[in-house]
């Protein structure tokens, strides 16, 4: 590991600098004008009131609700109905189509733990998942399809935000990649995420290419940090656009220019996806706090102690 930090250090002395990649163009932040009455920071406090949702998301919450959420209690409901147990009276309600019933909220969190986090979490959205045959049959598939949110912290927002930017595929295609060769690739977990090969000089290339890429945000002005070379390697494993093909591949984006607010422009409606960003202020210790909004708000993956950047171009007021 301290090989590693000391090539890493020179390659930051040497290699900062405006490099001529798509990813390096894609990563690196831009300010722009907010719009007229916009916020970062809402109130919140004990009394009603103060407690309250963004615009944006009361939108698309509300819209779930009434247009998707109906169909996909009926549809969990029915999948245990078939299994023969008995369920409450108002189930029938929702199984006959009563607009008025629609159904509790419904939140799936997936906790920490790295890859380990991110693979168990899967197996558990798995077994909720109304796309998996074998989940129907037993009951459970169809709870993910009605979750109001999905949540991730630390690894499990690996998942999350994978599943998110590839449109919420099966598990299966999801982690080992579709047969189709334009569909999503799947994750990259034979490999590491800073030293890939076995060849010295070849991890020492890769790195290089990690650093590059975060150059166009040093030029801009904007901190950099091991933070951004962590997430840009992350970014193979997770994200669309990479392959064990081309993992080396400096000339592509590796997942740069992917942001939350592409996930609207997705065909399907699923739950509105939250992830935990955390940071440490090692001057104090090892003691962890939410990361502000600030240029680390690109992609709120986050390690225990590192604010992930995936997200290209914050806009900052």
């Amino acid at each position: 590991m301290k090989m590693l930090l000391g090539a890493l250090l020179f390659l930051f002395s040497t290699t900062l600098s405006a490099v001529a990649q798509i990813a390096s163009v894609d990563y690196t932040p831009t300010f722009t004008r907010c719009p007229n009455n916009f916020s970062l920071v809402r109130l919140a406090g004990p009394s009603p009131d103060q407690q309250f949702l963004s615009f944006g998301e009361q939108t698309y919450v509300e819209s779930r609700r009434s247009n998707v959420l109906p169909n996909a209690w009926k549809a969990y409901l029915e999948n245990v109905l078939a299994t023969n147990v008995s369920l409450p009276e108002y189930v029938s309600s929702i199984l006959g189509g009563d607009t008025n019933v629609y159904g509790p909220n419904f939140a799936i969190s997936i906790s920490g733990g790295g890859y380990r986090a991110a693979t168990f979490g899967a197996g558990v959205l798995n077994v909720l998942d109304g796309q998996n045959a074998s989940s129907v049959s037993i009951g459970t598939g169809g709870l993910l399809q009605a979750a109001t949110y999905i949540a991730g912290l630390s690894g499990g927002s690996w998942l999350v935000s994978s599943l998110a930017q590839a449109n919420y595929p099966t598990m299966q295609n999801l982690i080992f990649g579709s047969q189709d060769p334009s569909a999503y690739a799947g994750w990259l977990t034979q490999f590491d995420v800073f030293t890939p090969s076995t060849n010295v000089t070849s991890d020492l290339e890769y790195l290089e290419s990690l650093v590059g890429e975060i150059s166009g945000k040093y030029a801009a002005g904007f901190r950099v940090s091991l933070t951004d070379i962590w997430a840009r390697g992350l970014s193979r494993h997770f994200l669309n656009g990479t392959t064990a093909d081309n993992i080396f591949n400096a000339s592509l984006a590796h997942g740069a220019g992917i942001t939350f607010s592409n996930f609207s422009n997705l065909l399907s409606f699923y739950p509105c996806t939250v992830c935990m960003s955390n940071g440490a202020d090692f001057s104090t210790g090892l003691h962890s706090f939410p990361i502000p909004n600030h240029s680390h708000f690109s992609w709120l993956i986050s390690n225990q102690f590192t604010a992930i950047n995936l997200i290209s171009k914050p806009q900052m007021t």
